[in-house]
């Protein structure tokens, strides 16, 4: 018999198989900005047992750092400390108190944090969840991902490399999609999977000028200078989310002031350092480094790597990325 929800402070969700708890004091519609940008499904009941314990409550009192604290990690604004077997995440006022290897977490948020964007709030999230997810061996990956007859793409490049655009361009052109930014992945039987970890898209509104039937479901402002907005593609193109997938081939981005872009394939050990690069948690979350190595290791094994020079000719006309990609074998 499941566990029914009867309390207005407790639900449960389910994220790639794992079971999460989710409690909370009088912030409910903060609730739903953590959980919105995710692939999480939220249950009506739950079978078995919690994988995942969450709970948040709130403070008019900035967080301490502990005396025996470690020496900060520091990670898109926010600090990383080590206490025994708890990690700390703060951003100086708010705190997420983590134990990964019982697998709880207490965001005590600060009243400050209402007015953060919903970018801020969304990482603050997710590397508390790259901390807790690695215990059941799933790992973080900065990278779009599509997938079209079986042939899977990921899309690595910095921050303004192009990815959510090119991602766009591959939906409208037929592919389905993971994520246009954050992936986790697990090695499994068949291969290493890529699993959605944010589904919505991160896009600068400018990209209306090539995709006018985003315009009506931006979301609104995120209060960040590079006014960059969310975006649930679902509502643009239905039913063309994937939720996994196996990759067989990584394609990494980078903007070039050439006219033409290229395609060009590179070795193993280039594809690694650079997938390295990808990985955030590599460098912040050390307790699972060896097992997360691992799992890049064999995606670069069982893919065909390229490196993306992104000219002029892509910015102008992003669904030039389908002919480049068609040159790909398997794709």
């Amino acid at each position: 018999m499941g566990i029914w929800i009867t309390e207005a402070g407790v639900r449960f969700y389910s994220l790639h198989g794992l079971s999460i708890q989710v409690r909370w004091e009088g912030i409910e519609d903060e609730i739903e900005r953590f959980f919105s940008p995710f692939p999480f499904t939220e249950l009506s009941c739950l079978n078995g047992a919690v994988h995942i314990d969450l709970k948040f409550t709130t403070s008019d009192i900035p967080w301490a750092v502990p005396k025996q604290a470690s020496e900060p990690i520091l990670c898109y604004g926010l600090s990383i400390f080590k206490v025994d077997d708890y990690v700390y995440l703060t951003d100086g006022l708010s705190v997420f108190r983590l134990q990964p290897q019982e697998g709880t977490g207490l965001l005590t948020l600060h009243s400050s944090f209402r007015e953060k964007s919903l970018l801020s709030k969304c990482n603050f999230f997710l590397i508390g969840l790259i901390h807790l997810l690695s215990r059941f061996r799933l790992y973080d990956l900065h990278a779009a991902g599509f997938i079209r007859d079986g042939a899977g793409c990921l899309l690595l490049g910095e921050s303004g490399s192009g990815k959510s655009s090119m991602t766009l361009s591959m939906v409208r052109h037929g592919w389905h999609y993971t994520s246009d930014d954050a992936i986790l992945l697990k090695s499994s039987a068949d291969g290493v999977e890529a699993l959605s970890f944010r589904k919505k898209f991160f896009l600068d509104p400018v990209l209306i000028h090539h995709y006018p039937e985003i315009a009506p479901y931006l979301e609104g402002p995120t209060n960040e200078k590079r006014g960059k907005r969310f975006l649930d593609l679902d509502l643009v193109y239905p039913d063309r989310f994937y939720p996994d997938f196996l990759p067989n081939v990584l394609i990494y981005t980078s903007i070039v002031s050439q006219p033409e872009s290229m395609l060009t394939p590179i070795d193993q050990t280039s594809s690694l350092i650079k997938l390295m690069k990808q990985s955030a948690s590599l460098f912040f979350n050390r307790e699972a480094v060896k097992a997360h190595l691992d799992v890049l290791k064999q995606l670069v094994i069982q893919t065909d790597s390229y490196e993306l020079l992104a000219g002029r000719d892509l910015y102008e006309e992003p669904e030039k990325i389908s002919e480049l990609l068609s040159g790909i074998e398997g794709v």
